[in-house]
């Protein structure tokens, strides 16, 4: 017994020491310097529009024009690095992979443990995060805003309207709501609703019934679709390109007083075996390669919904799909990530409109000033 504890205490130890310096090691060979990217993390990119056609990750073009990047302090260099050394781990994925596969056999197949990724019902997969915002709780409902946050949030999409406005510049806003509000059903029995009503939905009634700002939260015309095909992927935290048409078609009607039926365009199927950044995060890619990547033909696009302007959208993940729909509707369109956006694009793009749209996760971040010159 002493003699298997002692072999056992040698083992762990040899593992959390040598995993490490094993990763130093790689990570500092020739060519090994900074953040690459997997053939698999590349194809969850490029599947919602972020890789460009010589694959690069399409980001926001900021930075520098406008005063440069803010200083970063000593604390969030160091707070970096970690996050940088734990995602590079040598065999992180395969530790993932193999934790995960444990718990799902242990359970029968109806759990699996990852800090990400949430199995529900129907093989269906969510984003259960705490550091990418906070999509769980925005389905049980216990994050709602005060009043006083919401008056912050009206105040500044107004100020923001005004200023563009004067600029000759259509400005409208967009909140798509979390994979949770939509399939709730297939979220788990485990994880219970507090409250039916998520904050995306209440911001938008507070906007409704306060401004007249044209604030699309698009979560009704989902709803009525999603029988009709799939709006989100199984296995991924995004609408697919079918979903955001019915977004966009949302918006035009909203915008425009213009709608187009799911069933009037044709999108193309490229792909039955695609596999999605939550079952890629949990190290289950290889198992759960099952969704259908539809890719949206804008020659199939009603003509009579034709803007000749130009758009800049400004968004999230969500807006690689969101922008190629667009494509079929307006003469140009640009997208950038509105974390990295700067005022000077308004003079790069000469946009006709911005739309800025925010997940329902990150839909706090409308109360933060947008045109930081």
């Amino acid at each position: 017994m002493k003699n298997r504890d002692k072999w056992i205490t040698i083992a762990f130890l040899v593992f959390i020491l040598v995993l490490p310096l094993v990763t130093v090691a790689r990570n500092t060979l020739p060519g090994r310097q900074g953040q690459e990217l997997t053939e698999a993390e590349k194809a969850v990119l490029e599947q919602n529009g972020a890789v460009t056609e010589d694959g690069q990750v399409q980001t926001g073009q900021g930075g520098a024009e406008q005063g440069g990047q803010p200083e970063v302090t000593g604390f969030a260099k160091l707070q970096e690095g970690i996050g940088q050394f734990i995602n590079g781990l040598f065999g992180r994925t395969k530790l993932i992979a193999l934790n995960t596969r444990l718990t799902s056999m242990l359970t029968g197949g109806t759990y699996i443990q990852s800090t990400q990724t949430l199995k529900g019902k129907n093989n269906m997969f969510f984003y259960k995060t705490e550091q990418d915002g906070k999509p769980i709780w925005d389905y049980m409902g216990i994050n709602h805003f005060t009043d006083e946050e919401m008056a912050a949030i009206a105040a500044n999409l107004t100020a923001t309207r005004e200023h563009l406005s004067a600029k000759g510049i259509e400005f409208y806003t967009m909140c798509i709501p979390n994979k949770e509000i939509i399939y709730a059903e297939n979220m788990p029995d485990t994880i219970a609703r507090v409250n039916d009503v998520s904050r995306g939905e209440q911001l938008a009634a507070y906007l409704h019934e306060n401004t007249d700002l044209v604030f699309v939260y698009p979560k009704d015309a989902l709803m009525a679709n999603k029988d009709k095909m799939q709006l989100y992927y199984i296995t991924d935290s995004h609408s697919n390109q079918i979903g955001a048409f019915v977004n966009m078609q949302e918006f035009f009607r909203t915008a425009y007083g213009t709608h187009a039926e799911l069933e009037s365009v044709v999108f193309q199927t490229h792909a039955t075996d695609y596999a999605g950044d939550l079952v890629t995060m949990a190290g289950l890619a290889d198992q759960y390669g099952i969704d259908t990547v539809y890719v949206f033909d804008k020659n199939s696009a009603d003509k009579s919904q034709y803007h000749d302007q130009v758009l800049l959208y400004v968004g999230d993940s969500f807006g690689g799909f969101l922008s190629q729909i667009c494509k079929g509707y307006y003469s140009e369109v640009y997208w950038e990530d509105a974390r990295d956006f700067q005022y000077a694009m308004l003079d790069r793009y000469n946009p006709d409109v911005v739309i800025w749209e925010r997940a329902e996760r990150y839909c706090e971040t409308f109360s933060e000033p947008i045109l930081i010159k």
